[in-house]
């Protein structure tokens, strides 16, 4: 998710307890919920497949936002939203009683101290979604590489989170990165999101190959 303004932010260049402790419950939170999304059950296995598929997306995408964002100049740090945390879980419990599964998953932002342009919004706005598109990559090498089943498995949701991950904050809404993306480049938002929904459709429909 992108950032939005906000007060008490940290110098550039630093983290924080708070912000270190935000994103760990987060992380503990969406790898809970996915892992119930995905596997439709409360097993550890699949806990710890989701957190690992996931706290690799959901920490670059989010760290990603705040690295440019410091090299545009800003301060800024991640903050949690109870919120969306609590929205998330909901979403979960319901969709491990159907057939279609549905997360969404808005459990904070990189929040920035000042005014950004429309082009700054648009370029931290950017990382995020470009980061789970490249670890998505990643995840497949890994699952079409990997001899052992568990590794497989962390390759092939890694890659399937990641995916879903961009797509959804792709999304041309407030406060999503996509609306940011929109309203500075139509093109580079409608690149990206051509380039992370084909890589899910083909997911999807299994035109990945054996993963």
């Amino acid at each position: 998710m992108n950032y939005s303004p906000a007060p008490h932010i940290i110098d550039q260049m630093h983290t924080s307890n708070i912000e270190i402790r935000d994103l760990l419950i987060s992380w503990l939170v969406l790898g809970f919920c996915f892992a119930l999304i995905l596997f439709h059950s409360l097993s550890l296995s699949g806990f710890i497949i989701a957190l690992i598929g996931l706290g690799v997306g959901f920490i670059c995408h989010e760290l990603s936002h705040k690295f440019v964002a410091q090299k545009l100049g800003f301060r800024a740090e991640f903050r949690l939203w109870q919120t969306g945390l609590i929205i998330a879980l909901v979403c979960a419990f319901i969709s491990m009683f159907s057939p279609i599964g549905f997360l969404f998953a808005a459990p904070g932002a990189v929040y920035i101290l000042s005014y950004t342009s429309r082009r700054e919004g648009g370029l931290i706005s950017l990382a995020g979604p470009s980061a789970n598109i490249i670890l998505a990559l990643i995840f497949y090498a890994i699952a079409i590489h990997s001899s052992g089943l568990t590794q497989q498995l962390i390759g092939k949701y890694g890659m399937l989170i990641n995916l879903w991950l961009a797509v959804f904050n792709l999304l041309p809404i407030p406060p999503l990165d996509g609306s940011k993306i929109f309203a500075w480049k139509i093109p580079v938002w409608a690149m990206l999101m051509v380039i992370s929904a084909g890589l899910l459709a083909l997911y999807i429909f299994g035109m990945f190959g054996a993963i």
